[in-house]
């Protein structure tokens, strides 16, 4: 085996001796990278995260809505990249259609649309109020 795929600890020409924890960090930015590259939904998904956190901004949020806003773009994101992650694997093991290899996609879609459908009511929940009393409701 070659590359990062060998067992951990083991050095060879295409790997260090130790695989640091800013290799570490390298590889997860590589990935988060490749997603927003490559998957139309995650630049949606990041687009909205900027659009949150500038109402959020404008609104002046107190901190337990920042971190509730956080932890959402957060799992958003998280699954957006564990999809890609089923998607390019599944895509890997079963170049010819499967309809085992379609439910674990759609399971993977699935999981993104669950988060992203929970973090849209924790914003109704943060925005809505706040929104409803600068218009005097």
């Amino acid at each position: 085996m070659t590359g990062r795929f060998r067992r951990r600890g083991a050095a060879g020409p295409n790997r260090p001796a130790r695989f640091t924890l800013a290799d570490a960090f390298r590889c997860a930015a590589k990935g988060v990278s490749y997603a927003f590259s490559t998957q139309r939904n995650m630049r949606i998904h990041a687009a909205a995260a900027v659009a949150v956190v500038a109402l959020a901004a404008i609104l002046r949020v107190g901190a337990v809505e920042w971190a509730l806003l956080a932890l959402c773009i957060g799992s958003v994101v998280a699954a957006e990249c564990a999809n890609t992650a089923v998607e390019s694997l599944t895509d890997l093991v079963s170049p010819d259609y499967s309809e085992l290899a379609g439910r674990a996609k759609d399971c993977a879609a699935g999981a993104v649309l669950a988060s992203a459908a929970a973090s849209a009511v924790v914003g109704l929940i943060v925005f809505v109020p706040r929104i409803l009393g600068m218009l005097g409701f």
